[in-house]
């Protein structure tokens, strides 16, 4: 189903949430918790999105700079 069809589903206030995956290296674990305490507000859906990448700029001299994307 998509989410275009479950918004025009209901003929009331429909809730979702987006929330953020753990980073890498870390447990899902706390992802399920989460997902378990915004059920008890019965969303359409929940969407999990991703990190956003973050660059940092070295200065290499001569009026370079080096662009490094962290995660």
């Amino acid at each position: 189903m998509r989410v275009i069809d479950l918004i025009n589903s209901n003929k009331k206030t429909a809730f979702s949430f987006e929330i953020l995956p753990p980073l890498k290296g870390t447990g899902i674990e706390k992802l399920y918790q989460t997902i378990d305490t915004l059920r008890e507000f019965d969303p359409k859906y929940i969407n999990i999105t991703t990190h956003r990448s973050e660059y940092v700029y070295k200065d290499l001299g001569n009026g370079l700079f080096q662009r490094n994307r962290l995660r």
